[in-house]
């Protein structure tokens, strides 16, 4: 089965105080990290959804860009923008949604979740971390309803928590990681992930 991708990229980081997207993780920035890894392990398009900010991609026919000039109305804002799009131009089966400030995803983690998806005979998985769902999750084309409705303050975590019985879940301890604050980035460059406990 195709899957499409969403990256969420359209924040603006206000209390990291730089764009996270943009932070150099082993050589790359987090953004195009987490594009390189959907473009490597999915065969579908893949839409960034950004704010009005200019982050610098390398080009693939499969990779496009979308500016939501509403980021500020939130997360489910921007998913259902990004969900929109793809809907609009492509015939699309499932759906993987990532997150540009998660640096410890990796190809293996979203190998183990389209298996599992594919395995598990239900229209979600999703990463399990800090007791709870969350993404990177893939979502089912049946349960695309439930994306296009969510308010848009919403992120899809609550999605994942409203509907456990749907939901296949996958361990991924380091998605507690991501980078929201200075002292985040900095246990980052350090490898200090005691700060993460």
């Amino acid at each position: 089965m195709e899957t499409a991708t969403i990256i969420l990229a359209a924040g603006n980081s206000s209390r990291l105080g730089e764009p996270k997207q943009l932070i150099n993780f082993n050589g790359v920035s987090l953004l195009q990290r987490i594009s390189s890894i959907a473009l490597n392990t999915t065969l579908g398009p893949v839409i960034v959804v950004k704010g009005q900010q200019k982050y610098p991609l390398s080009p693939h026919p499969r990779l496009q860009t979308v500016v939501n000039l509403e980021w500020e109305k939130g997360m489910g804002n921007s998913l259902k923008l990004g969900l929109k799009t793809l809907m609009d131009d492509f015939q699309v089966e499932q759906v993987l949604v990532l997150l540009s400030d998660q640096p410890m995803v990796n190809e293996e983690l979203i190998h183990v979740l389209l298996d599992s998806k594919a395995k598990c005979n239900r229209p979600i998985a999703a990463a399990f971390y800090q007791n709870s769902p969350g993404v990177p999750a893939i979502f089912d084309k049946s349960v695309f309803k439930m994306i296009v409705d969510m308010p848009d303050k919403q992120g899809a975590k609550k999605i994942l928590l409203s509907n456990p019985g749907l939901v296949s879940l996958v361990k991924f301890d380091a998605g507690k990681i991501d980078i929201d604050t200075p002292e985040d980035l900095l246990a980052l460059q350090q490898s200090n992930w005691e700060h993460f406990q």
